[in-house]
């Protein structure tokens, strides 16, 4: 190729020189991981320094993070970097700790986020489970109830993807209660109460009181009331006095043995 007028050959850079493998030196293994084309010493001067070399003692670090909250691990990566950056041990790991830093930032954010996130949804759970969800539940019950005047057949009411239920069986006589529980009432002579609920086959309670030894021959028991619901409040009773008081649940089936009778002092 000609140069033209006032065209000048660019400068030729040289690359320095470098060694290669020393293969043809005695002892020497093509495959010998201890060669580097680049490396400028003799064979003889690798195997001198890789045997002057002193082995360095390295520790199998357990971390024990795997278990930890999120929010604890937070408060252990902070405690591990505050305490390796004042060891003189670790100066040179400066930049590492400064990336661990970033990142304990980082998921310290992402952990506050979640936290606000977290509370939102309590909050918008709360109201939809309070101001949304009764409505349909309610407008869904009354549509079933007409669905029930309206249909003609049970295949009528299955077309709309619901059932018949079927017809409730009789109640069974109620069992003998317990959890029988008393405490005192607001005025003088006044005892409350409560025993364990049994939904949908209790009509009402029957109660029974006794100052008396209720394991006696004569225990000596009164009709006290009677009441609709498991908690009742009793009136009237001899002020001052140790009572003993039972209950029995009844129904159109029968009536339950009475409870163990609980004591209590009358105010």
């Amino acid at each position: 190729m000609l140069v033209g007028a006032g065209q000048v050959w660019p400068a030729i850079t040289r690359q320095p020189h470098k060694r290669m493998p020393y293969y043809d030196e005695p002892g020497v293994r093509w495959d010998d991981p201890l060669i580097r084309w680049d490396d400028p010493r003799t064979y003889q001067q690798v195997l001198n320094d890789q045997q002057n070399q002193t082995p360095s003692t390295m520790y199998d670090v357990a971390l024990d993070i795997s278990r930890l909250s999120v929010p604890d691990l937070i408060s252990r990566a902070r405690q591990i970097k505050a305490a390796t950056e004042a060891h003189d041990d670790f100066a040179a790991l400066a930049d590492d700790l400064t990336a661990l830093g970033t990142a304990i930032d980082a998921l310290v954010a992402a952990q506050s986020d979640m936290s606000t996130a977290k509370a939102v949804a309590t909050s918008k759970t709360e109201i939809r489970d309070t101001q949304f969800l009764p409505p349909v539940v309610a407008k869904l019950n009354a549509l079933g109830i007409e669905i029930g005047k309206a249909a003609t057949s049970e295949a009528a009411v299955e077309a709309t993807t619901l059932r018949v239920s079927p017809p409730p069986g009789p109640k069974p006589v109620p069992s003998q209660p317990t959890g029988l529980e008393l405490t005192f009432g607001d005025e003088d002579g006044v005892l409350a109460g409560q025993c364990d609920g049994q939904p949908g086959i209790v009509d009402y309670y029957e109660i029974r009181y006794t100052t008396g030894d209720p394991l006696g021959d004569t225990p000596g028991w009164q009709f006290a009331d009677t009441s609709k619901k498991s908690r009742f409040e009793l009136s009237s009773l001899p002020s001052g006095e140790k009572v003993w008081i039972a209950v029995r649940a009844c129904n159109a089936r029968g009536k339950s043995p009475w409870s163990d009778p609980a004591c209590k002092r009358v105010p």
